[in-house]
C-alpha cells in the first residue's frame, strides 16, 4: 500500500457521489417522460445513499465531508441529455461510468483489509451503474435497472406498464 496515496484518494470516492447525486437530481427534474424520472430517480436514490454510507468511513479517516459541485459540469450533463437520443446519451455516459469503475478499483487495490468491505462494495456500486447502462444499450429496459435497485434500501415505487394502466373498451 502507498501511503502517500491513501487516505487522501477516498475523497474522491465522495466526490463522485456528490457529483453523481446532482446530476441524477438535475436529470431527474428535466426528464422527458415519466420513465426517464423514474430511471433517474432511481440513479439519485443510488448516489444519495451510497454518500451518506461514505461519510462515516471518511470521518475516520479526518477527511472533510463538504459538497462542492461543479455547476457548469452538470448542466453540460443536462444539454447532453437534452440535445440527444437516449441511446446517444446513454453511450455517452457509459465512458464517464468506465473511468470511475477503473479508479474505484484502484482506490480498492491500495486500502489496508479492514477497508476492503466498503472499498468493494464501491466498486460493486460502480458496475451496477455500468449493467444498468449496458442493458439499456442492449434494449433490456425492464431488467436494466435491477442491480442499482439490489443496492438501494429504500428504493422508489417501479411504474406500472403503460399496458396496465390502459383502459379495456370492448
Amino acid at each position: 500500500m502507498n501511503t502517500n496515496l491513501y487516505p487522501q484518494c477516498l475523497r474522491e470516492l465522495l466526490d463522485s457521489e456528490v457529483f453523481g447525486e446532482a446530476a441524477s437530481l438535475a436529470l431527474y427534474e428535466v426528464a422527458k417522460n415519466s420513465t426517464d424520472k423514474y430511471k433517474f430517480g432511481t440513479l439519485l436514490q443510488l448516489e444519495t445513499e451510497t454518500k451518506a454510507r461514505l461519510r462515516p468511513f471518511l470521518y475516520r479517516y479526518h477527511i472533510d465531508l463538504y459538497e462542492e459541485i461543479d455547476e457548469a459540469q452538470i448542466l453540460g450533463f443536462v444539454e447532453l441529455y437534452l440535445q440527444s437520443s437516449w441511446e446517444q446519451f446513454i453511450a455517452t455516459f457509459k465512458p464517464m461510468v468506465m473511468q470511475y469503475l477503473k479508479r474505484f478499483k484502484e482506490i480498492a487495490e491500495l486500502g489496508p483489509d479492514q477497508d476492503r468491505e466498503i472499498l468493494l462494495s464501491m466498486v460493486e456500486h460502480e458496475t451496477a451503474i455500468l449493467t444498468w447502462l449496458d442493458l439499456e444499450l442492449e434494449g433490456q429496459e425492464g431488467r436494466s435497472l435491477d442491480a442499482i435497485i439490489a443496492q438501494i434500501n429504500y428504493p422508489l415505487q417501479r411504474p406500472k406498464l403503460r399496458t396496465e394502466n390502459a383502459i379495456h373498451l370492448n
